[in-house]
């Protein structure tokens, strides 16, 4: 008896923590390494927002290869290729996922993916 209700309270904590994580799905603006945060212009609704997150130290982040492919980024936010303007001038698209609410949100993973040129014109 005592292990289903150790179970079931694993089950509610696990829940919970899956609850406050939150992803968001943008441009990236700027990058501060020196910070360590990132800007991204998301949609809300009709109008455009920007949002500041700090992010993690230990954050994992990765960049789409030209296969396709989702390969770590050396030096993380410092590495300006992952997150630099393209040969048409675009900052790449970006999902970012964190975990907290409010001040205490930060980010746990970033993904980079570079805009092409058909995306540029949709």
């Amino acid at each position: 008896m005592i292990r289903y209700a150790m179970g079931a309270g694993f089950a509610l904590v696990l829940c919970a923590v899956t609850v406050l994580a939150k992803d968001y799905t943008g441009t990236v603006k700027s990058v501060d390494p020196d910070k360590n945060t990132i800007t991204i212009t998301i949609k809300d609704g009709d109008k455009d927002k920007d949002v500041t997150l700090k992010v993690d130290k230990d954050a994992k982040i990765t960049r789409k290869n030209k296969q396709g492919e989702d390969t770590d980024v050396k030096d993380g936010l410092k590495n300006e290729k992952a997150w630099g303007k393209n040969k048409q001038g675009d900052f790449p698209t970006v999902t970012v996922t964190t975990d907290g609410e409010g001040d205490k949100e930060i980010a746990k993973t970033i993904k980079f993916v570079a805009k092409k040129k058909a995306d540029k014109d949709k």
